[in-house]
């Protein structure tokens, strides 16, 4: 608030000064009309960061990341089915999560549960999702 009260201070203190140093005639009308145009703008800028007008939003804020990485976990879910389906033949529910971490979207775990599966396919998805460098990997059969 200080800040703001010497700048307003200043720029009218300025434009005083500019007024008494400019000769009388156009030029001094113009000059007046734009000192005094200035001295308007410092004096509602505090306005105008109630509307957040000009004022640099917080970074990020515009995005909803925890539905980002809702939809995107949806959409891994479906699609590592499909990859599981297509190579085992599998029935499977999966369930990939997804977190916003430092900038970017990681995937922080996988869950398989196989219909109707034996130790050994269970084994072999629990292999291959480790050979495509997924982590906090569980694969499990599904409970009748």
């Amino acid at each position: 608030m200080k800040v703001y009260l010497l700048s307003a201070a200043g720029v009218i203190f300025l434009s005083v000064i500019v007024s008494l140093l400019v000769p009388e005639g156009k030029l001094h009308k113009s000059v007046t009309f734009v000192m005094r145009l200035i001295c308007i703008l410092v004096l509602i800028q505090p306005v105008t960061g109630i509307f957040k007008i000009g004022g640099d939003a917080p970074a990020g804020s515009f995005y909803d990341y925890e539905y980002i990485c809702n939809i995107y976990s949806d959409n891994q879910s479906t699609e590592l089915e499909k990859l599981l389906v297509k190579e085992f033949g599998a029935d499977t529910d999966c369930t990939v999560s997804v977190e916003h971490q430092d900038g970017q979207f990681k995937v922080t775990g996988v869950s398989v549960e196989v219909n109707g599966g034996n130790n050994k396919i269970i084994e072999e998805i629990y292999a291959y999702l480790d050979g495509l460098k997924y982590i906090n990997i569980t694969v499990y059969a599904k409970s009748s």
